[in-house]
């Protein structure tokens, strides 16, 4: 786990949550794209150290349920840091956390919802890897 990491995300707990009650999100796709965007934080990181958001690459291994790894570039010019988040993902709402959160009825979240839209990217960053290390 990468504490600072997840120690910014915790920080930004009430703005994405309202953020997620105003308009619900779209995918893992949309949350991973909006973790990343937090953390790429030169001033909080350093130049170097911080993911870039224009480098959010997706392997996605699956069709009706399967699984996506996404490699994220830091900032710089030929970064050699890079990092990893592994999502596994199912057809239905009874095999995939993202599908079990919202009804999809309108484009907004509930407060329960918009706490569970929260909690996945939690998850997502608190199993974030640095490549090429064992943290």
């Amino acid at each position: 786990m990468i504490q600072p990491f997840v120690d910014k995300l915790i920080g930004s707990k009430d703005a994405l949550t309202a953020e997620f009650q105003k308009k619900r999100p779209g995918s893992y796709d949309d949350l991973v794209n909006r973790l990343v965007r937090l953390l790429d934080d030169e001033d909080a990181f350093g130049y170097d150290e911080a993911p870039d958001s224009a480098r959010v690459h997706m392997i996605d291994d699956g069709d009706y349920q399967g699984t996506k790894l996404y490699i994220i570039g830091a900032n710089g010019y030929q970064p050699s840091t890079y990092w990893s988040i592994f999502v596994s993902y199912g057809s239905c709402s009874g095999c995939d956390t993202f599908e079990a959160i919202g009804s999809y009825s309108d484009d907004t979240a509930t407060e329960a919802e918009a706490g569970e839209y929260y909690t996945l990217m939690l998850h997502m960053v608190q199993s974030m890897k640095r490549m090429g290390s064992d943290d």
